[in-house]
């Protein structure tokens, strides 16, 4: 018969008990920046979902956030996580981000550091599928949203009341947000709003700062002690002592190697995998798409006025689709030209930079995929973060342009 142990339990119990007990400024600083750079590529949730080690980074002006989705995800040499540890090792990107992150979640976690992004350079990768006729639905929403920031934001006076607004009653749009009957009603209360019933301002007034200093605690104690670190990759030195085109060089080689058994320029594994048994009825699949109308405009511009009123110094790179690909599912080229302007047009309306790179959807090798990146586009994406952190002037067109150093 197997023995019982309590061991684990035990163990449980008092981690419950210390997070209840000590307080917070005993805990917040075991989480360093030290503690930000071991976690910059674990693209955890419990990380970018927290506040804590997000406080850090934005103290450090060599710790670079980018936020984006699912590209973040797609580590290879030139990936910028690897890319800036040979070519530029005094910045360290930090990765925000995975499928289904995108404009709203971002907003909660960058309403989260408000304060802290007054000059801090920060980049954002802007993705095309996010701005479909759906927007950010409920499926991918709910798994990215973060409680502990949305109480935060809720919370937080220096907010101009504008952007508040506009965000809580988009917020409330989803059932996650709305059935959270204490986080409801902050919200409602943030914006002075009549609660429907007495109960839920009582409940809402006597529980959320309990409930916030409890889960302010095991973000930090997560932070520290979490175990995704930083993903490995033992080729990153390939960037080191390269120039642009060298590298350009490099990713066209891997390109034309591994990208052979179709018309799409798309790596053959993942062609393999996922195109090749349902080819035929992909063509002219897509013939009515558009990214004309989506609710992730709104959603975008949100976190650009946020970001315009704290003072943050923002790059936007607008990540194109596979030309190739999208003419053959019948995805109109004049349709995606549109959403690139319109969303260039919306970011430099709110006077922040953005490095369109909408001229490369037939640049053979540029994707891995449908839409996201190869070595070769990566390597368009560190030349303009690079660029864009040492207040650099770039050209980007094609890779004659590159800017070799």
């Amino acid at each position: 018969m197997k023995k019982t142990t309590f061991g684990p339990m035990f163990l449980a119990v008092i981690v419950v008990i210390l997070i209840i007990t000590i307080p917070k400024q005993w805990l917040t600083p075991l989480v360093t920046n030290r503690t930000a750079r071991h976690q910059s590529s674990s693209l955890s949730p419990a990380i970018f979902q927290g506040i804590t080690v997000q406080k850090q980074v934005m103290k450090d002006p060599t710790i670079i956030p980018i936020y984006g989705s699912s590209e973040l995800s797609r580590f290879d040499q030139f990936h910028p996580s690897n890319f800036f540890k040979a070519y530029d090792p005094k910045y360290t990107p930090f990765l925000i981000g995975r499928g289904g992150t995108q404009s709203l979640i971002h907003f909660l976690s960058l309403s989260a550091n408000y304060s802290s992004l007054k000059g801090k350079k920060i980049i954002f990768i802007i993705s095309p599928q996010w701005f479909n006729k759906r927007g950010l639905d409920e499926q991918r929403f709910d798994p990215n949203f973060s409680k502990l920031q949305a109480i935060e934001f809720a919370k937080n006076n220096k907010i101009p009341m504008d952007i508040k607004e506009r965000a809580i009653n988009r917020l409330l749009d989803y059932s996650i947000v709305r059935n959270d009957k204490m986080l409801a009603t902050l919200m409602r209360q943030a914006l002075g709003m009549k609660t429907e019933k007495l109960t839920n301002k009582l409940i809402t007034n006597n529980l959320v700062n309990p409930y916030l200093s409890i889960i302010n605690k095991q973000d930090v104690l997560t932070s520290k002690f979490n175990f995704i670190s930083n993903i490995k990759i033992n080729n990153y030195s390939t960037s080191k002592n390269k120039s642009y085109k060298e590298l350009m060089a490099i990713a066209e080689k891997e390109g034309k190697k591994t990208a052979t058994n179709n018309p799409f320029y798309i790596r053959n594994s993942i062609y393999t995998l996922h195109f090749a048994n349902k080819i035929s009825q992909l063509k002219n699949s897509r013939s009515t798409a558009s990214y004309k109308e989506s609710p992730e405009y709104k959603d975008l511009q949100l976190e650009l006025d946020l970001l315009k009123s704290a003072g943050a110094k923002p790059l936007f790179i607008s990540i194109p689709v596979n030309g190739y690909f999208y003419d053959y599912v019948g995805f109109k080229k004049e349709e995606r030209t549109l959403y690139y302007k319109k969303v260039s047009k919306e970011i430099r309306d709110s006077g922040f930079k953005v490095e369109d790179l909408s001229n490369h959807e037939y640049d053979k090798y540029f994707f891995r995929d449908s839409l996201h990146l190869s070595l070769k586009g990566w390597v368009y994406v560190d030349q303009s973060m690079e660029s864009f952190l040492h207040n650099k002037e770039k050209v980007n067109k094609k890779s004659q342009n590159l800017v070799v150093n």
